[in-house]
């Protein structure tokens, strides 16, 4: 049995590495923020780190156990997640002093949840900063057209993108002028895009681009093709969530309704919720119960973003 100084120690310790992280970061984004000051045409916020890019595949099973890639752009610092998941884990040692389980048990659900947070926050804000740029792809492919059939080059029309288009595409497309700076096909410097964020139709833009540059054609026209076949299946996506909303809300409902019909019980009868509390096979029980309901909207979420991705 593991004892609970131990435990206690070990939290402390990642609350403090966490705070650390926290104010680390707090002070690059100050540096960051007087680069902007001192730059306002560049965005250093909005580009990946290509030295956490490079050291991460020395942690690459780390990485995958935790959901996180390290070439993305987070809208949250990873301290903060780890944070959520240190809160969640002294949540359930405290619940654990009301129920009195086993040390080794509670362990044990203490690190499944640590990493179930973890992986889903990540993979969270991997599926919104992959759907804002899979929303605002139409918009981008249509500049790009425009800027070709007015007569000016793909590399033009890629800065025009990186000036005037919002984030994530702005920050995604400087990274793919600064490659193409430096000596980088257009085609490659997309797919790249499509490698870092795993937009299928960033690879079919590639793909657009390779073949039209390389065999000649007119480039606006496949590309006026694209950008419609882009925008009805972004569109085909949005009916697809809608869809999909009647089950999310009976999910969400589901999951809300065991906490309504156990307070409605407690004002009726308090003497029976109590022995969830007090008695060891009531302790049981509520372990079972809240387990179960949270298993099951976790699978009704997966099922339905599993069904509505195309």
């Amino acid at each position: 049995m593991i004892p609970e100084a131990v435990i206690v120690a070990v939290l402390v310790l990642a609350m403090c590495a966490a705070v650390g992280s926290l104010w680390l970061d707090g002070r690059e984004r100050r540096m960051d923020r007087r680069l902007a000051v001192a730059l306002p045409a560049s965005h250093p916020a909005s580009l990946p780190s290509i030295r956490r890019a490079e050291t991460g595949s020395r942690y690459m099973l780390l990485h995958r156990l935790a959901n996180y890639r390290p070439e993305m752009v987070h809208a949250w610092h990873p301290a903060y997640v780890l944070l959520a998941a240190a809160i969640a884990v002294a949540a359930i040692f405290y619940a654990n002093r009301l129920l009195g389980f086993s040390v080794f048990y509670v362990s044990v659900a203490a690190a499944v949840a640590a990493v179930v947070v973890v992986r889903g926050l990540f993979g969270w804000q991997q599926r919104r900063f992959a759907s804002q740029l899979f929303r605002q792809l139409p918009d981008a492919i249509q500049l790009v057209t425009s800027t070709v059939r007015s007569g000016l080059p793909v590399h033009e029309a890629f800065r025009t993108i990186a000036r005037e288009m919002p984030q994530p595409t702005s920050g995604q497309f400087a990274i793919v002028c600064s490659e193409m700076n430096l000596g980088r096909p257009p085609e490659e410097a997309v797919e790249g895009v499509y490698r870092r964020t795993q937009v299928a139709e960033y690879a079919m833009f590639a793909v657009t681009l390779a073949v039209q540059l390389k065999s000649g054609g007119s480039l606006a026209e496949t590309l006026q093709t694209l950008g419609d076949t882009v925008s009805q299946r972004v569109a085909l996506a949005a009916r697809a969530k809608a869809l999909a909303g009647e089950v999310i809300f009976s999910s969400r409902a589901l999951t809300i309704s065991p906490l309504i019909a156990g307070a409605l019980l407690y004002a009726a009868n308090p003497q029976n919720v109590d022995l969830l509390f007090t008695d060891p096979t009531g302790n049981k029980l509520l372990a079972y119960a809240v387990a179960s309901v949270l298993i099951g909207h976790l699978v009704i979420s997966w099922m339905v973003r599993r069904e509505t991705e195309l």
